[in-house]
């Protein structure tokens, strides 16, 4: 029997920071287009579940923080006892530590 995938949960600021991106995206192109984006970033989370140690360890921005990239944005995410905990869907450009420094 295969091994049992751990769970991904989306913290509420994460989810957040989707929302964003959705409407960033409708506005500029098409809610068509902005669904699509929300899925790509969905896809590369759901990956976490299996293979989150497989990705960038990002102790420099948040100590314990890994990220993964879905062009042109980055998750990034912490490695919980039952799963993966995304934190954050960050544009690639963005200043990550400023980011992370302004949730402490």
């Amino acid at each position: 029997m295969p091994e049992k995938s751990k769970r991904v949960v989306w913290a509420p600021i994460a989810k957040q920071d989707l929302r964003r991106v959705w409407r960033h995206y409708a506005r500029v192109a098409s809610p068509e287009l902005a669904d699509e984006m929300l899925r790509e970033i969905a896809l590369t989370g759901e990956h976490l579940a299996d293979r989150a140690l497989m990705w960038r360890a990002r102790d420099e921005v948040a100590r314990g923080l890994r990220s993964v990239l879905s062009h042109p944005y980055v998750i990034f995410y912490r490695l919980k006892a039952d799963g993966v905990e995304v934190a954050r869907v960050l544009h690639e450009r963005r200043n990550f530590p400023e980011v992370f420094k302004k949730e402490r």
